[in-house]
Parts: structure tokens; C-alpha cells; sequence
């Protein structure tokens, strides 16, 4: 019953737009050896595009300067903001309302990431995603009335966790990705139209091929991307009053839902110097 809630969890987040974070791994669009005329890096555009429309001007640029207000968040930016070989969009749309989702990527023809997206809904500074994935940014929230987050904190970490799925795809094997990227989307397909029936042949040859379930590709991207926003707030809260209940919700999801990922958010953790103990 846990695998049946955990899987349908995932793909009801993927096909809806709820006040949660839209999940991006089995969501990605890209294109492979485009033509000059429609490469990004060839046409001479590099390091960061910003597609923000004037009435969100002044709400994005205080989610990005909470990004840049820390060690890490800056390190992360310019990762890509100095680049010369590469082009990252950042918009902002209507549609992904509390979401963000990451895609378009475009490979040059020796495999290398040359250009990615990120889209960011207008209102990411609201809205708390599922804890079975995202357990770091759902503790953000609460719902004991003690403390929520919300504003430039949230939309910031939202944005640190998609930066990191760039990371994460421009480190991956080109071909490698791509593949599983299909035979993922042609599981979900099945799942969505067979009665979510696990033991469906079709999903157990898929998941041969790809040489692990889907969900556990899946949530190896999204726990990477978790690690990033948590190694974040690390250093952006770890001065406010709220941060050892922040740190202690953390703990809880991750015992409850990332335990076998809670080494490496652990050793985020420790790497605080807080007093925390709860």
C-alpha cells in the first residue's frame, strides 16, 4: 500500500497544478542536435535570460535577491550567469501558479548541456509541496500554528531546487538521460491507463530496461535537488528563531519519507554548527 501511495502521489502531483510544487522529473521537454539556426548557444546567447513581465518585476527580483544573499545561493547562480557556453532561461508564467518545473534542454552534438529552463509560477511564494518528496521545502510549513514560511524564503528555495536539476541533468550522460526520460513518460502513460496496476507486464519490462523502477530514478533527482535547497537554508535561516524547528520538521520528513537519502541530508545538517536537538 505504501509503494501504491507513494507511486500515485507522484503522478497525480505531475498531472495537476496545485498549490504544491509541479514535480520535474518526468516532465522534461528537450531538444537534441538543433539546428544552427535554433541553437541557443551558436545564435551568441549566454550566462542568464530573465523572461519576467513587468507586473512580476519587483516580486522576482526580491525572490532572486534572497538567492543571492547567501554563500551558496550565489555560487549556484553564477554557475551559470558567467558562463559562455551555456544558456539558462529563467521565466516566469501564469500557469505553473505556486510551481516550477525544469526543461528545454539542448545538447550539442558531443553530448554536452548547452541550454535549460526553468519556468517559476507567479505565485511561488506561496503554496508548500507533498513532504514524500520534497520534505525539505514542506518544512517550510507547518501546521501546528508555531511558525509558516512563506514570501522571498520559499520562492528562493524553490528556485535553488531547480537550479539543481540543471546541475543534475548537465552532470548526467546525454544519452542515458534522454532514454530514460521516454521509457519514464511510456510507464506513466500505462500506470495512468491500466487501473494503476504495478504488476502490469508492460511496467515490469519497462522498469527492466530501465534498470531500476521508475520512482526510484525519479525520486534520486528530486532528493538531489532537495539536498541543494537544504544545504540553502543551512545558511540563510540558521540565524533565525525559527530555525530549529525548521531543522526539526526537516529531520522528521526525511526519518519518514528520504530515510534511505537521510545520510547525505544528515551531513547537511551537521555541517550547521546548530545546537539543535529536536
Amino acid at each position: 500500500m505504501r509503494l501504491f501511495r507513494i507511486i500515485a502521489c507522484c503522478l497525480f502531483a505531475i498531472i495537476s497544478y496545485g498549490p504544491s510544487t509541479e514535480l520535474s522529473a518526468w516532465n522534461y521537454h528537450e531538444k537534441q542536435s538543433p539546428a544552427a539556426d535554433d541553437h541557443a548557444v551558436r545564435r551568441g546567447q549566454t550566462g542568464i535570460r530573465e523572461l519576467v513581465s513587468a507586473d512580476v518585476r519587483q516580486r522576482y527580483e526580491s525572490w532572486k535577491a534572497e538567492v543571492l544573499s547567501t554563500e551558496y545561493g550565489r555560487t549556484q547562480w553564477n554557475l551559470y550567469a558567467e558562463r559562455k557556453d551555456f544558456l539558462l532561461t529563467i521565466a516566469v508564467a501564469d500557469e505553473r501558479k505556486y510551481g516550477a518545473g525544469t526543461g528545454d534542454f539542448e545538447w550539442d552534438d558531443n553530448g554536452n548541456l548547452v541550454a535549460a529552463r526553468i519556468t517559476l509560477g507567479k505565485n511561488i511564494d506561496k503554496g508548500y509541496p507533498d513532504p514524500v518528496y520534497y520534505p525539505v521545502m514542506n518544512s517550510l510549513a507547518t501546521y501546528d500554528g508555531v511558525f509558516q514560511i512563506d514570501g522571498e524564503i520559499l520562492a528562493s528555495t524553490k528556485i535553488i531546487h531547480e537550479i539543481e536539476h540543471v546541475n543534475t541533468t548537465a552532470g548526467s550522460n546525454a544519452t542515458l538521460f534522454q532514454r530514460q526520460n521516454k521509457l519514464m513518460a511510456s510507464y506513466n502513460n500505462i500506470f495512468l491507463r491500466n487501473g494503476y496496476n504495478i504488476k502490469d507486464p508492460r511496467l515490469i519490462e519497462l522498469a527492466d530496461e530501465l534498470g531500476a523502477k521508475p520512482i526510484e530514478i525519479w525520486e534520486n533527482r528530486e532528493y538531489e535537488s532537495e539536498a541543494a535547497a537544504m544545504r540553502y537554508l543551512v545558511e540563510r535561516i540558521n540565524r533565525e528563531w525559527f530555525f530549529c524547528s525548521v531543522m526539526g520538521r526537516m529531520k522528521r520528513n526525511i526519518a519518514d519519507y528520504a530515510r534511505s537519502y537521510q545520510d547525505k541530508f544528515d551531513a547537511i545538517a551537521g555541517s550547521s554548527g546548530s545546537a539543535c536537538h529536536n
